[in-house]
Order: structure tokens, then C-alpha cells, then sequence
């Protein structure tokens, strides 16, 4: 049996733990939690010891944890080698702030979190990036960070090797941040954890640890790892009155639509939205970072909120806006984006009430599960006196299906060289198989590619739609494609947003990360450019020298191809893609057609405020 240190409690066959109070004063806890797990004798016996490291890795197993994302570092050799000992994928990235990033993508794709675990000091601090992301993106990670002995966080010393309060960092940017102050409350603390990252809003967490609660060891049999249904409620159904309410407004409505939001994706609740669009004759649209929330084949889907789609938007009489906080992107659901609260009614569902309400009044407050409040009202509208035969719904959904076939078309018909922008995002997404889970990146890419992509199944759509996070594509495409070997993974990045994360191409053709890179190419940031140009009608430090990507993927272990004619995109997809490799193929487009994408100009009103 490993010594233990003083505050962990030696604990001896028969004897009663000795507790260490100002041990666990110093844990740094966002609030104290209770001490509802008490190390006990085991009757007749010996206890059942086990290390911190194997009590963590069975509180993360239990949740349906399978994926751990850490850079090696001996200050937590022992949890590594649990992880892989009990079946986990553990993956060793390039930084640590990446490695955040894949494992907000697993979440995202699978609806599971994963873990991401940095090293003291400057493994921490290389989190923060990526935590910040998952933190206003709204992605359940559960994140661990070493910290120094306890003894020398306790000591009074100056210029202490690799340690900083680290709990202050993480506290503004997580929903809940804690450290573990002795082994045997390690399944405490992570049911704490689980509780705050899963419950209302989803949300990263933190918890810290030192090397030697890993080792030291704990009753299992007095310290037991439970069950999420015996600690976590889920969020259930909404008021049944609210739910009346909610009917009699729609009961009144020609034009109802539905703004569906992320909180779709998280509660599974596709196949509810899709069933009371058709029941209630509501149109649909969804959120940028919701698409594939609904088919965007359907008969009643519009596609996604934006400028394009405005005057579907303005034009509904009764909006029902569910698992979404109504945010700047989709202009705060206020004029001239939407119509005012005086000729648009609203019905706002979330399972957090401290969304409802913010942006725009609303007119009935549904606080619930999305799919158990999508399920009561189609029940309720079932069983009402009142019909909606879906006339609009369908006449701007075929509308918005005509508008989007007419742009896709267009774009491949642009046969210039060098090669237009839109050309590439047209090729792109009639390249893509229907089983594809896509990931975006960049600035004025990430609008020509929504301008082109069809979305029809959930969770298959990744991008930072809330944060706008350059950097994240790469990363969230390795992390998608080990959550869904079986899903071919693609990625559409602008050259600049590549660069953040090139490094990670070595990790994706280490682990067998078969994923395709499309990476839009000008060599420069575009979207600045506009921008500077508007502002002050010059630019600064917008361009990039000339780099092959192609020969640095393969540099690196991967699939690396260069294209710049418009007839060379399809064959260099379909060779990356059989490649069975990570594969890269930078597209070299006309920089003066990149710089202005449609949607440009209303993205930057609302960057700079105008729109608030």
C-alpha cells in the first residue's frame, strides 16, 4: 500500500479516519460541498483500498465517458494508465488548448462529454483558450488540471516552479471549478462536476488535482462511485398551463415558425421538431450553430437564420423559439431582423429560465426539456379544436430550397481562374456523402460554405457559431472523426484558421484520423480586409506569405494535394477521400472574390454594434 499524506487520513484496518480540517479549507472550492461520503470500516474484513486515479477514471466511466485527451505529463502518469487500463482512448494531441477543442467536438457529435486533463502550471494555462470556447459555445467538457504538492501550494515562497492559482483562472469561464482536497472525495467532487457541466445550460468544469491524490488510496467500499440516476435529475417537462397557453397563441396564428436552437441537439430532439412543425404547420428554421437540427430537406424547413431569410422571419405571426438564447447572430429576435413584439408573438422554451426573456419579451415561457416540451405541445395542438393546414410553411420552405438550389448552381458555373470561392464551397458540399459530419473554420469561409451546405441530419454540423474561435476546425474534425469512425468527417477552413492548429495534422495521421481538410486559400485574412477597407479604406498586416499546406500535411504524415483550376477539385476530394488517410487539399481561390462573401456586410454591422 502507497504511503499517504497526512491530510488524506491514514487510515489502518479497524481505525476511524483522522481528517485534516484546514486540508480541506484549502481545497479552493466554488462553495464548500457537504461531507456526505464518510470513510466507514468494512465489517468483518479489509477495506477495499483504491488510488485516486482508478476512483477517477470509474467516475468518468459511469458517465459514459470514453475518450481522455491529454498531452503526457508525469505530474498524472497514474490516471493515464487507469484510462487505458479500463478501455479508454486516450489521446496525446500538440496543445493543450486543441485538445479542448477535440473533446468539445466528441461531446458535440456524440452528446457525451470527454475529458481534457493538462499539467501544472503551463498545461493548464494552455487550456484556458479552448475552455473559454466550450464555456460560451455551451459544450459539457469536464477538464482536470495537476496542481504543485499540497505542500508547496501551502508554503509561503517566492518564484515557486510551474505554479499559479489556477482555480482563479478557470472560475469566470466554467460552471463549476473545485479542487479535489483528498482522495477518498474524489466521486464526490465529480458528481458535483457532472451535475453543474450536464444541468440548465450545459458547460465546461473544472476540477484541479495533485500528483499524490492520484496515489494515495481510499475505501471504494466507503467512497462509492454511483450511478448518474442516483445524484443527476433530468430536466423534465414544461408547466401543462404554460402548455395551454402556448396552444391558444398558436391557435391564432397563419404564420407560425419555429427557431430552433442548440438545445434541440442537446435534449435529442429531432424527431419531436420535425413532428410538431407537421402537426402545428410551423416553419422551421434554426440557428447557424443548430443546423441539422431538422432536415433542411423537409418540407416545412427554411434553413438558417440570417439575412437571406429575414423576410420569412419578419413575416411570422407567432415565433416558437426553442433550446435557444435568441442571441446577437440572429439580431436578439428584435427589428429589423424580426418583427417587433407588437406583430410577432413569442414562445420561448429552454431548460435554463435565466435565458427566457432577455433578449425580447416573450408572450408565454415554457421551462423545459426540449423534447419533452416539443412532445406536450404537438400532444396538446393534437388534441386542440384548431388546424393548420401548412400552406406557408411549405410555400417558403420551397421558396428557401429553390433560393439555395439557384446559389449552388450559380457557384458551380463560375469557371474562372484563379478559382472562385464559391465554385469551391458549390464543388464541396455536392461532394459530401449524406452521412457526412462537416466542421467550418474561419471567417469569410465559414459563410461560403453555409451559403452552399444542405444539412439534413443532427449533431453533423460543428463550427463555433457563438464565439467565433479561428483555430477549433482541425482540432473538432480529429475529435469528431475518434467519436465517429464509422461518419466520414470533412472540414472547409480558411488558410489563416488552419494555421492556428497545423500541428495537430501529426496527431490526426498518428491516431488514424481519416479526415479530409478542404482549406480555402487567398493567404491572407480576408475578412479583416474588408473590414480595415470600410473602416479606413486601408490595410494592415492582412496578408500571408505563400505557404504550400499540401507539403506541410505531408510533412507531417498525411494526404497533401494542391489545386488551382475549378475542373482539378472533384478528383483531388475523391483521391483524398480514398486515400482511407488525414488529408489535406489547399484550393488556391481568387482573393478579390473572397473578401466580400454575401452575408459580409450584415456580419459586420453587427460586429461593430450597430445591430444592439
Amino acid at each position: 500500500m502507497l504511503l499517504r499524506r497526512a491530510c488524506s487520513g491514514a487510515l489502518d484496518s479497524g481505525s476511524a479516519p483522522w481528517r485534516d480540517r484546514d486540508c480541506e479549507e484549502e481545497s479552493g472550492a466554488q462553495g464548500a460541498l457537504p461531507e456526505d461520503d464518510r470513510a466507514r470500516d468494512v465489517e468483518g474484513g479489509q477495506m477495499a483500498m483504491v488510488s485516486g486515479a482508478k476512483l477517477l477514471v470509474r467516475s468518468l466511466q459511469v458517465e459514459g465517458v470514453r475518450a481522455m485527451f491529454a498531452i503526457t505529463d508525469i505530474s498524472f502518469t497514474p490516471l493515464s494508465i487507469e484510462a487505458e487500463a479500463a478501455g479508454m482512448l486516450v489521446v496525446a494531441g500538440r496543445h493543450e488548448s486543441a485538445q479542448v477543442h477535440m473533446a468539445d467536438a466528441w461531446a458535440r457529435a456524440t452528446g457525451v462529454p470527454a475529458v481534457v486533463v493538462g499539467g501544472m502550471g503551463p498545461g493548464v494555462a494552455n487550456l484556458l483558450p479552448g475552455v473559454v470556447n466550450a464555456w460560451i459555445e455551451g459544450v459539457p467538457v469536464v477538464v482536470i488540471g495537476t496542481q504543485r504538492s499540497s505542500r508547496v501550494g501551502q508554503a509561503i515562497r517566492r518564484n515557486r516552479f510551474q505554479y499559479t492559482p489556477q482555480l482563479d483562472l478557470f472560475r469566470p469561464v466554467t460552471k463549476f471549478a473545485a479542487a479535489i482536497p483528498e482522495t477518498r472525495r474524489v466521486p464526490e467532487y465529480m458528481r458535483e462536476a457532472f451535475r453543474h457541466a450536464l444541468g440548465g445550460r450545459p458547460g465546461p468544469v473544472y476540477l484541479e488535482i495533485t500528483p499524490e491524490l492520484l496515489r494515495d488510496e481510499a475505501d471504494e467500499g466507503a467512497n462509492p462511485v454511483h450511478a448518474p440516476v442516483a445524484y443527476r435529475a433530468a430536466v423534465g417537462a414544461p408547466d401543462p398551463h404554460a402548455v395551454e397557453h402556448a396552444v391558444a397563441l398558436l391557435s391564432q396564428s397563419a404564420r407560425p415558425l419555429v427557431l430552433a436552437g442548440n438545445g434541440v441537439h442537446i435534449a435529442e430532439a429531432s424527431g419531436e421538431l420535425a413532428r410538431f412543425a407537421e402537426v402545428s404547420g410551423s416553419a422551421v428554421c434554426t440557428t447557424p450553430g443548430a443546423r441539422g437540427a431538422i432536415s433542411e430537406r423537409h418540407p416545412h424547413a427554411v434553413g438558417m437564420a440570417h439575412a437571406l431569410l429575414s423576410p420569412v422571419m419578419q413575416e411570422a405571426d407567432v415565433v416558437v423559439a426553442v433550446g435557444t438564447g435568441i442571441g446577437e447572430v440572429i439580431g436578439y429576435g428584435q427589428f429589423p431582423a424580426w418583427a417587433g413584439p407588437a406583430a410577432q408573438r413569442l414562445i420561448h422554451i429552454d431548460r435554463d429560465p435565466l435565458v427566457i426573456g432577455v433578449n425580447r419579451p416573450v408572450d408565454v415561457a415554457l421551462v423545459g426539456d426540449a423534447r419533452q416540451s416539443l412532445s406536450a405541445l404537438t400532444k396538446a395542438v393534437g388534441a386542440s379544436n384548431f388546424r393548420n393546414d401548412g400552406s406557408w410553411a411549405r410555400e417558403r420552405a420551397a421558396e428557401a430550397h429553390s433560393v439555395m438550389a439557384i446559389m449552388a448552381a450559380s457557384g458551380l458555373e463560375l469557371d474562372g481562374l484563379p478559382i472562385h470561392p464559391a465554385r469551391l464551397a458549390a464543388e464541396f458540399a455536392r461532394f459530401l456523402p449524406e452521412e457526412v459530419l462537416v466542421c467550418l473554420d474561419g471567417g469569410n469561409s465559414a459563410l461560403w460554405a453555409h451559403l452552399a451546405l444542405v444539412i439534413t441530419r443532427p449533431r453533423s454540423l460543428l463550427w463555433t457559431g457563438h464565439f467565433g474561435h479561428l483555430g477549433t476546425g482541425l482540432p473538432y474534425a480529429i475529435g469528431a472523426k475518434l467519436a465517429c469512425p464509422d461518419r466520414p468527417v470533412f472540414l472547409f477552413s480558411g488558410d489563416g484558421a488552419f494555421g492556428f492548429n497545423l500541428q495537430e495534422l501529426e496527431t490526426a495521421a498518428r491516431v488514424g484520423a481519416a479526415l479530409v481538410a478542404v482549406v480555402n486559400c487567398d493567404y491572407a485574412w480576408a475578412m479583416e480586409e474588408q473590414g480595415m477597407l470600410d473602416e479606413v479604406g486601408r490595410t494592415i498586416g492582412v496578408h500571408t506569405s505563400v505557404v504550400r499546406y499540401d507539403l506541410v500535411a505531408e510533412g507531417l504524415g498525411c494526404y497533401g494535394e494542391l489545386v488551382d483550376a475549378p475542373e482539378q477539385i472533384v478528383p483531388a476530394l475523391e483521391r483524398a477521400s480514398a486515400s482511407g488517410r488525414t488529408a489535406v487539399v489547399q484550393v488556391v481561390v481568387d482573393h478579390a472574390a473572397n473578401v466580400n462573401p454575401p452575408g459580409l456586410a450584415e456580419f459586420l454591422d453587427m460586429y461593430s454594434g450597430a445591430t444592439t
